[in-house]
This record gives structure tokens, sequence and C-alpha cells, in this order.
């Protein structure tokens, strides 16, 4: 009788088959580590925080306003940057021509009101305004990131977005940080680098964090608003 060369062929598949099969069960399995270290950094350090940070948030669409300032010069000198970051601002909404403004941080107030610029800090239902100002206390330098948090009232609930078609956020270079676990947990580690760290527990009942998106050739809209961050950068 003529042997079928079709079925020979699907035998010798399957004796081939089990045959690897039995030679991977006899063989000892690689060995994996039972732990790992807890003091490893899943990413390399970052040099420059501030470099890092405006590269990132430049990248992604935001626009980055820096106004440096020693951090060992006298408190005049300070001043001084502190209002001339001010005075951008003024000039920023009004080259934006925003008329409607909502200030997001209270602590802002005194400042906006001495420099002649009024806004508001209600909104009703699902109104929206042309611009609001806000301050952010935490940036992250590897994806450029504007981080908001509950602590101080410093978050707008449920979001920053949808509010208006520009978002202005005041800031301090000694608030960034490298990455986002940094923010996140009941214990923190301490920065060497950043003292400032050292004053705050980051156990966060909620925070929000926010990227800018490029915009092209398009408006701002407050679903995809242009944000703008004016950074007070200590060296």
């Amino acid at each position: 009788m003529q042997k079928n060369s079709s079925y020979d062929g699907l035998v010798n598949s399957k004796n081939t088959i089990c045959e690897a099969v039995r030679t991977a069960l006899a063989s000892p399995a690689p060995s994996f580590p039972t732990s790992i270290p807890r003091n490893v950094e899943l990413f390399d350090p970052i040099p420059q925080l501030t470099d890092c940070f405006k590269n990132q948030f430049i990248t992604a669409g935001g626009k980055y306003v820096p106004f440096d300032v020693d951090s060992q010069a006298p408190n005049s000198e300070k001043a001084f940057v502190q209002r001339k970051m001010f005075e951008y601002l003024k000039f920023e909404l009004e080259e934006s021509n925003c008329h409607k403004i909502l200030n997001a941080s209270a602590q802002l107030a005194p400042a906006l009101s001495a420099f002649g610029i009024t806004t508001t800090d209600v909104l009703v239902g699902s109104e929206t305004v042309d611009a609001v100002i806000v301050y952010a206390e935490f940036l992250i330098a590897r994806t450029g990131s504007i981080v908001f948090s509950q602590r101080n009232d410093l978050m707008l609930y449920p979001s920053i977005k949808n509010l208006a078609r520009n978002i202005i956020v005041l800031a301090y270079s000694n608030g960034i940080v490298p990455d986002l676990h940094q923010l996140i947990g009941i214990t923190r580690r301490s920065s060497n680098d950043n003292p400032r760290l050292e004053e705050y527990d980051f156990d966060f009942d909620m925070m929000e964090i926010i990227t800018p998106t490029k915009q092209g050739n398009e408006n701002p809209t407050p679903a995809n608003p242009h944000v703008t961050l004016i950074l007070i950068n200590e060296f």
C-alpha cells in the first residue's frame, strides 16, 4: 500500500515539536534575581534640570519665558526681577487680547492688582475666559510637564483645562524635579540637588499634570489651550 506523504510529514512535525518540548523541560531553568534593589533608578540622572525642562517644554509646544536672578543677590534685586516678571505678564495678556482673566491662585491677587491686571476668581457654570493665571510649585524636567496639586488650593477642580484659551503659569526653577515618581508616595527621598523638596510631604490626595501641545496654525481653544510658562530662574 502506498504511504500518504502528507500524513508522514504531519507525524514528523509532531515528533519534532514533542522532542523540542522534552528537551526544554529537561534543561535547567535560567536564574533570575529574586528581588530588585529599591535604590535603582529607572532613568539616568539629569545633570541640568532647568535646561532639560526648558527643552522638553518648548518641544511639546509651550512658550517658555525665563527671568534669571542670582540666588545670592540682595532682596532688592530679586524684587526687581519679580516686578519685571509681572510687567511681562501684563504685556503678554495685552498682546494676546485677553480681556476676561481668571486668577486661579489667591496669593497672586495683591501683585496682579498692583500692576493693574484686573481678574476674576469665580466662573459660573461652563463659562470660559480669555486667560487663566495660575501659580505652580512643581515642574517635571523629563517630560516638560507642570504639576498642580491640592496643596494650598493650587489646583482647580476638576481641571485647569477647559477654562480659557490661554493658560499662563508662574513658577520658580527651584520647583523643578527630575521625574514624576519623586512627587508620589507617602515617603519621599530628600534631594541634595533641590533642598526645597525637603520642606514638603508629597502625600497628595489629588494632582493634575499637564503638558503643552503644539497649536500649529490653529487658534487656541479652552479644550486645546496655549500654555505660557513665566519662570523665575534662580541660579
